[in-house]
């Protein structure tokens, strides 16, 4: 018998949500206090990052499920 070793899920679609939160929060606070408001920045940043995150997250499922 030919057994196959589980595959595993993917390192990149494990992190893809909090590296997504931290880097989009980094890069909103700093273009937050270029424009005037660093607060506002951060939380705009946080979100795009957590949608980015997710998305990724998103694909690495498919990735792992289409391998099953």
């Amino acid at each position: 018998m030919n057994q196959q070793p589980p595959r595993s899920f993917p390192l990149w679609g494990s992190l893809a949500i909090p590296a997504g939160v931290l880097w989009g929060t980094l890069l909103g606070v700093v273009a937050g206090m270029v424009f005037g408001n660093a607060l506002i920045g951060g939380l705009i940043g946080a979100a795009l990052g957590l949608g980015i995150g997710l998305t990724l997250f998103a694909a690495a499922i498919v990735i792992i499920s289409a391998k099953i």
